[in-house]
């Protein structure tokens, strides 16, 4: 049975936030991930603790990927399928990789927990093992190095209504990412009797899919979803996923934004909507990109493909329903206000209300002459990430 109250569904970027996965920067399963600091991490810790409380201050029920992991980690299936393909990954050998995982599956959950997202140190192995042969293929003194960076969850996973989209955006990220993310969605009590149409295979072990940043999917409303091919999203992974969404029934459009030829990152650094009729936008940058209106065609196995032209922003207020949308772009103000604009990336709670970082704060007044309510800000430098928001640190489960 599904853990009541674990609905998963998120239809749009800008409704009400119900629920959210997020992870601390300090692994404490048993703690909600406030827990003592290690090696001058305090900072981070309260920022991430004081994020959580906003949060949850604001009526969203708060997950952390680490109590998911160790949930799911607590039945022996799940527990053998992660250790055989974790181990398996750092020792060739059947029998000695055989003898490390009995070893490990003797460890207490939240000690086993520990040693997947904080990775375990060759000196932790039992005195029997030949640590030297072992540091030889594991350079810095790993056994299983540390997960990557699920801090930032919104990048590594986003969930689309009913599917899970996973996303690898560095090729060469550690195959161990994604099996610890794929292992979470499939064993975790939170997910049971979840249906998820997984972008990779169910295991997580299939690299052929190409990967997709969680930062390039907008989902504005109306069944419309807004997509960015960059160095992170190709066409061919915005091709896949429109087919699914259409298949499914939960988009009818969606659009394409050519990032590659521009000067931005991301989509979440030119297009971030904020309400159903308010978006924070660079026009400079959207007027530059080429831009494609995608439908589906012959049961949605294939896809109609048309330009935009200079007519994006039009096209989209025609697919989400909307007469015009209000845009607060960054290139209209300059100094520390544009600058504050330009970083926002908030976490949006609802229509028109936002979480933010306070050292964005020279922009909120600006933010508030467009009805955009700053519910709370905080300091999180500690967290941020190239100066960003908060954004990045919280992925929907829910939105109303």
């Amino acid at each position: 049975m599904a853990v009541p109250g674990a609905r998963i569904s998120v239809s749009n970027d800008v409704g009400v936030l119900r629920d959210a996965l997020v992870q601390g920067p300090v692994c404490s399963p048993l703690t909600g991930s406030v827990a003592v600091a290690k090696n001058g991490a305090a900072s981070a810790v309260r920022q991430h603790a004081r994020l959580v409380r906003e949060l949850e201050a604001a009526g969203v029920t708060v997950r952390h990927f680490d109590a998911l992991l160790y949930s799911a980690l607590e039945f022996a299936d799940a527990r053998d399928w992660i250790l055989e393909r974790r181990v398996g990954e750092c020792e060739d050998d059947r029998r000695r990789a055989s003898e490390i995982i009995s070893w490990l599956s003797e460890k207490p959950v939240e000690t086993l927990t520990r040693y997947l997202m904080e990775g375990m140190r060759l000196s932790a192995l039992p005195s029997g093992f030949d640590r030297t042969a072992y540091g030889a293929r594991n350079p810095g003194g790993w056994f299983l190095s540390p997960l990557g960076d699920v801090i930032h969850p919104r990048a590594l996973v986003r969930f689309l209504d009913g599917g899970a989209v996973i996303a690898l955006p560095d090729p060469e990220a550690s195959h161990a990412a994604a099996i610890n993310i794929s292992t979470v969605l499939n064993f975790a009590p939170l997910f049971d009797e979840s249906r998820f149409e997984f972008w990779l295979t169910s295991d997580g072990a299939d690299r052929s899919f190409p990967p997709i940043d969680g930062h390039d999917i907008a989902m504005p409303g109306g069944m419309v979803c807004v997509g960015a091919i960059t160095g992170a999203t190709s066409a061919q992974a915005l091709s896949r996923l429109a087919i699914s969404l259409f298949r499914q029934g939960k988009a009818d459009t969606m659009f394409w934004i050519d990032l590659t030829g521009v000067e931005c990152g991301c989509l979440d650094d030119c297009f971030l909507p904020l309400s159903r009729d308010c978006l924070l936008v660079n026009m400079e940058i959207l007027n530059l990109a080429p831009v494609c209106k995608v439908r589906g065609r012959r049961h949605n196995a294939v896809l109609g493909v048309e330009p935009c032209g200079s007519a994006f922003i039009e096209e989209l207020s025609k697919a989400v329903g909307v007469a015009g949308f209000c845009l607060i772009d960054t290139n209209h103000y300059s100094g520390t206000a544009g600058k504050a604009l330009a970083a926002l990336s908030p976490v949006v709670l609802g229509p028109g209300r936002i979480l933010a970082f306070e050292e964005h704060h020279a922009a909120f007044a600006l933010l508030e002459q467009n009805g955009i309510e700053v519910v709370s800000a905080f300091a999180g430098s500690a967290l941020s990430r190239n100066g960003k928001g908060p954004r990045g640190l919280v992925t929907a489960l829910w939105t109303d």
